[in-house]
């Protein structure tokens, strides 16, 4: 279901002084869920309290576009326009129903910015996820890079049919009709150049099967690490590291966040978590940027 290339492969860069030109924030909209698919055990009971109520919480949903002189670059796609409706079955709808507003997710910012889907020349994906990857299908034209791990256990799954979480059918079903242009990057590949001032960072298993994130320089701004889900909020982050309720492997996301520690000091780097609703608050959205 697609090519198999390590970094190593991608296309030779244009010249030496390409670089980013913005970096636009894409609101996808804003999730409800139990605070515990984030944040492992956020209340718990005692003797006089055997039962206790999950917190409700919100968890924004984010993209990010990057105008590079190479071309446009998507990191996530979000959640599927029809996700309440069509695509997302029942438990899903219930476990994390999702508003988007008619100004939200990545096909109506592209429209504000006076880009098409095609335009689009790279998608980087943090993991398959519905609210990462339920738009994928837009972008047929464009070279999709995710981790090789992810989308071998992915589609193991879809094969084997039952309860697939997070991973919905119905996006899978239109991968494979549209033919994505998958570009497989390999556990042995870390951090690679992806263009100018663009670093994919591979993190292994954590949250899902296989994550990655990337790093993104920017003249004025300095230097950013796309986390996604390989650290979903900032009490994620620490210290000390707090678990998500929903993580594939506990010991691969501690190390990919005390990787990610690193690499904020390495690169002097701002983090960007994946779904932290006090740090979305903060950011500045399409049609403003960061350079």
């Amino acid at each position: 279901y697609g090519d198999h290339r390590d970094l190593h492969s991608f296309p030779t860069r244009l010249s030496s002084d390409l670089a980013n030109r913005k970096m636009y924030v894409i609101s996808g909209g804003m999730i409800m869920c139990d605070l515990s698919n984030m944040v492992c055990m956020p209340v718990m009971g005692n003797a006089k309290q055997h039962e206790v109520t999950s917190i409700w919480a919100y968890s924004p949903v984010t993209c990010m576009l990057i105008e590079n002189d190479e071309g446009l670059i998507l990191f996530d796609t979000g959640c599927h326009p029809e996700a309440m409706t069509s695509r997302w079955n029942e438990e899903n709808r219930l476990r994390t129903p999702v508003t988007i507003g008619e100004k939200e997710g990545v096909l109506a910012a592209l429209k504000m910015l006076g880009y098409q889907c095609c335009d689009v020349r790279y998608v980087v994906l943090s993991h398959l996820h519905e609210d990462h990857a339920g738009c994928l299908e837009f972008f047929s034209q464009a070279q999709v890079f995710v981790s090789d791990r992810e989308l071998t256990q992915t589609m193991r799954s879809y094969a084997l049919g039952g309860d697939m979480g997070g991973y919905i059918k119905n996006d899978i079903t239109q991968w494979l009709r549209q033919g994505v242009n998958w570009n497989l990057v390999s556990d042995e590949a870390e951090e690679e150049d992806l263009a100018e001032g663009v670093k994919i960072l591979n993190f292994g298993s954590g949250h899902t099967f296989g994550m990655m994130g990337l790093l993104v320089t920017l003249k004025e701004s300095g230097n950013y690490i796309l986390a996604s889900d390989c650290v979903n909020t900032g009490r994620n982050y620490g210290p000390p590291i707090q678990f998500p309720g929903l993580a594939y492997d506990t010991i691969g996301y501690k190390k990919t966040v005390e990787r990610i520690h690193r690499l904020e000091k390495k690169y002097n780097a701002k983090v960007l978590f994946g779904h932290d609703i006090d740090q979305y608050r903060t950011l500045k959205f399409v049609p403003e940027y960061y350079s």
